[in-house]
């Protein structure tokens, strides 16, 4: 038997394109998600393109994060897979905290147990 592993997918969009090229602060929300869902973060990666668009990463102890953003669509794609299964209402939070620093006119969230 092995662990249940939890996938996580968040696509947001109109965002305003500054806030989709913000390194802190995309990172700064990355490790905010990670302490709302009771996770640790080992280190850390990112990757500012341009002339624009950020790639970052968390790895964590129980698995990853990562942030992809295209300003120029105002667009951002999260992804989280991790071994803590996190519940409707962790999730919940998840989605209204990335809803709140990226003042998102549109967020799907999307959970699949593995």
């Amino acid at each position: 038997m092995h662990a249940a592993v939890q996938s996580i997918t968040i696509k947001v969009s109109e965002v305003d394109s500054a806030l989709l090229n913000d390194a802190d602060e995309l990172q700064k929300m990355l490790r905010n998600v990670t302490e709302l869902a009771g996770l640790h973060s080992l280190k850390s990666v990112m990757h500012q393109f341009s002339p624009q668009g950020i790639s970052a990463a968390l790895l964590l102890s129980e698995s990853h994060i990562a942030i992809h953003t295209w300003p120029e669509s105002g667009v951002a794609y999260i992804a989280m897979t991790t071994c803590k299964m996190l519940d409707d209402d962790k999730l919940q939070q998840i989605k209204e905290l990335v809803a709140r620093v990226l003042d998102a006119e549109k967020i799907i969230m999307k959970e699949m147990a593995l």
